[in-house]
């Protein structure tokens, strides 16, 4: 199963430690850290680990590589193992590239994204409070995880499950949680914010000899 599937069908564990003794002002007060956080940040690197679990078949799957997002809607993941793939989005136009493959498919993003899916909620293209109903918010002394459904209610999203550092706010990681039973969880670390990207970073560049499978033109 591609990368591109990976990231947009997903159902994740439910973390087992138990919410501490916090009130119901400590737990708003988070989430709109994390919102306030979330809009100051214009840009975001890290290097990320990606376990997903497809119901269907059985079975479980890790991934790795890096990601550069920046608002809004500007998105790169480097896919470094096991299979090497590179996911480009410039707002409108998703590019998924396979070397192995040699193959590169490009996608109007709106037939592969939900608007309230978790990549492009990264990408600036949602607000926390209103993509999403908090239904649940644990606290620990190192991490903030809120519990959230997709409001109003989608089609194939179940739940989303969002981390955050407790001392700054950034987002670290979601779980997330498909209808179909299907999970995927995405961990980030050596994370860089506010970093200078530049613009072509997210143009891609057809390598000579790739194939091109071009959906936008179904759309015209």
């Amino acid at each position: 199963m591609n990368s591109l599937r990976l990231l947009g069908s997903t159902l994740v564990f439910l973390l087992a430690f138990p919410a501490l003794s916090w009130s119901l002002s400590d737990e708003q007060n988070a989430v709109d850290a994390i919102q306030k956080r979330y809009e100051s940040v214009q840009t975001f690197e890290a290097k990320f680990v990606q376990k997903s679990y497809v119901k269907m078949m059985g079975k479980s799957q890790e991934a790795r590589g890096e990601v550069k997002i920046k608002k809004p809607g500007k998105m790169k993941w480097i896919y470094t193992a096991p299979d090497p793939q590179v996911l480009i989005s410039n707002e409108n136009v998703l590019w998924l590239y396979v070397p192995e493959e040699e193959q590169v498919s490009k996608m109007p993003l709106d037939n592969v994204y939900s608007s309230n899916t978790p990549a492009l909620f990264l990408s600036g293209k949602g607000k926390l409070t209103e993509a999403f109903q908090v239904s649940r918010v644990l606290l620990d002394n190192d991490k903030i995880t809120l519990v959230m459904v997709p409001n109003p209610p989608d089609n194939n999203l179940e739940k989303m499950v969002l981390y955050a550092d407790n001392k700054n706010f950034q987002i670290t990681g979601s779980s997330v949680y498909d209808k179909l039973g299907n999970r995927t969880e995405i961990l980030f670390t050596d994370i860089r914010v506010n970093q200078e990207i530049t613009e072509d970073i997210f143009e891609f560049q057809i390598p000579a000899g790739v194939e091109l499978l071009d959906f936008t033109t179904e759309i015209r």
